[in-house]
């Protein structure tokens, strides 16, 4: 496995706002597996941290809470049927 190497400046903002450890492991995801611009859906970050999407928001909002995170929800037509999708990023444009 890769070592990931986290910003200073992400780490520190990490533990100062006192997250717990499965809001690190979404906040990880988006440093390093988003689109160019730097967003990650709920489904993509729960496919790819092995976690639920229960889980993912819940580390979503105590991202957005210490002010770390950034949402966008948007509808969308899946299948037929109109639902929301929600996106995240770091704030400060920090990858």
């Amino acid at each position: 496995m890769n070592a990931i190497t986290i910003p200073s400046a992400v780490h520190t903002r990490l533990r100062s706002a006192g997250v717990p450890a499965h809001a690190w492991v979404v906040a990880i995801h988006l440093l390093v597996d988003t689109d160019e611009a730097g967003w990650r859906t709920c489904h993509a970050l729960a496919d790819a941290t092995l976690m639920t999407t229960h889980q993912i928001r819940q580390s979503a909002r105590a991202l957005d809470r210490a002010g770390l995170i950034e949402r966008d929800r948007r509808y969308a037509n899946i299948d037929g049927r109109k639902t929301t999708t929600t996106s995240y990023r770091l704030k400060d444009g920090t990858r």
